[in-house]
């Protein structure tokens, strides 16, 4: 997802490094491709770092001098809003339809690269203490896993991991084991999704040579990944230099949509200065359409059509465009909507609702300067912004999960995280 929303300043750019988990994996254990269906492996708990301190919120106080919340057109509040004190140095990350659960690491930034102390994915109690911690296979700061959580409330993670031989393994971790899903050259995981019934990994193509594409691993949360049903999305042209981006979609689309509407799997992916979606639906993949991306993008969905959320003017080395914070919605085949922050934002989020789509992100309030707001914006079925973007508060992180009308989106300044629970529709 591009510059993602779920991160410190300091690590948004994380989730597109590959990942790795050395002390995960046995050094002895065969993963090539043709090798048949790996085994699932065994995690000891020692391999995996402790739960960090848990969060405990409580009622926000509301007055002259203390920060409050706004909300934009087409968002209320569904429940009053609460905080919880955490350590500036504190990272989380929220899965696009995981309300009320994030994964969580404890770090040490006394150190260089910073230390995580300890990790694990929580379920947050607004009245109180989060429970239900469970360990990840996320062991650097800088390598972290793609993330994603079931309906059920079971949290899965893919990395890579490079061995001697420089050839890539992919491993996806479930429960208390990692189920390796193949070896080859740059293989990697991009992005893991799980919605209502199925998960899906997004993937480079397998082979022993890299080449341009990717792949989509669809299966249910609770069968080894290995098993999980792979999709090849081959590029039009050998020429093409298509690299996958993100899992636009997972769930089926509402009824009375038109493109990309069925129940097909959506991966968008970057090709030359375009971003192409594919539905595979049955083993089979189709384009869905491209939308222009010459800058970057921030995030991809499908509503009644596939959007993105798309960089609008060059960004240099320092993160600064000479056009400001410009972005623009595009939309396929229908005419890009554009909307303004002070500087290009560090990182964001699509979110499908019952009706329309949330888009969130977190944008400096000019080139170098340190004071960052989170903004975000209501759009309709067809990717339009029903208003203009609200600045909901100052922030230095952020993350944001949707089901249906409900969000969720916490918002952290300093070493205190909202908790904004509200509901969200477009007109």
């Amino acid at each position: 997802m591009s510059r993602n929303d779920a991160l410190p300043l300091a690590a948004a750019a994380l989730l597109f490094l590959a990942t790795g988990c050395d002390r995960c994996t046995p050094k002895d254990k065969d993963t090539k491709a043709d090798a048949g269906p790996p085994a699932p492996i065994p995690i000891p708990k020692d391999e995996l770092l402790p739960p960090p301190a848990p969060w405990v919120f409580k009622p926000a106080r509301i007055g002259p001098g203390i920060p409050g919340i706004a909300l934009p057109t087409g968002c209320e509040m569904r429940a009053p809003l609460v905080r919880a004190k955490v350590a500036p140095s504190t990272r989380f990350v929220a899965a696009p339809r995981g309300a009320g659960a994030l994964v969580v690491a404890d770090a040490d930034e006394t150190e260089t690269p910073p230390r995580l102390l300890g990790v694990a994915g929580l379920v947050l109690d607004a009245e109180g203490e989060s429970k239900g911690a469970m360990p990840l296979p996320w062991l650097d700061a800088d390598a972290m896993p793609r993330l994603a959580r079931t309906d059920a409330g079971v949290w899965l993670a893919a990395y890579s991991e490079q061995g001697e031989d420089k050839l890539s393994r992919v491993f996806v971790h479930q429960g208390d084991h990692a189920t390796p899903i193949g070896e080859g050259d740059r293989f990697d995981a991009l992005d893991l999704a799980c919605g209502s019934s199925r998960c899906a990994l997004l993937t480079t193509r397998l082979g022993n040579v890299a080449v341009a594409g990717a792949a989509l691993w669809v299966g249910l949360p609770n069968e080894p990944a290995s098993s999980w049903k792979r999709t090849e999305i081959v590029p039009d042209t050998p020429e093409s230099d298509a690299r996958p981006s993100c899992i636009a979609r997972l769930e089926a689309s509402p009824p009375g949509t038109d493109a990309g509407a069925g129940g097909g799997v959506v991966a968008a992916l970057l090709e030359g200065q375009e971003l192409v979606f594919w539905e595979a639906t049955d083993g089979a993949a189709r384009s869905l359409g491209r939308v222009p991306a010459p800058f970057g993008i921030v995030d991809a969905t499908v509503a009644a059509r596939p959007i993105a959320l798309v960089y609008g003017a060059p960004i240099d080395d320092e993160g600064c465009a000479k056009e400001g914070g410009k972005l623009r919605f595009e939309r396929v085949g229908k005419e890009a909507a554009e909307v303004r922050a002070h500087a290009p934002p560090l990182s964001g989020a699509l979110r499908p609702l019952e009706r329309g789509v949330l888009a969130a992100y977190l944008a400096p309030l000019g080139c170098g300067v340190a004071r960052k707001v989170a903004y975000a914006v209501v759009l309709d079925a067809e990717g339009t912004p029903v208003s203009a973007p609200m600045p909901v508060a100052d922030a230095t992180s952020f993350a944001v999960a949707a089901r249906g009308a409900d969000v969720d989106m916490w918002i952290q300044m300093g070493d205190e995280v909202s908790w904004v629970r509200a509901t969200c529709a477009a007109p």
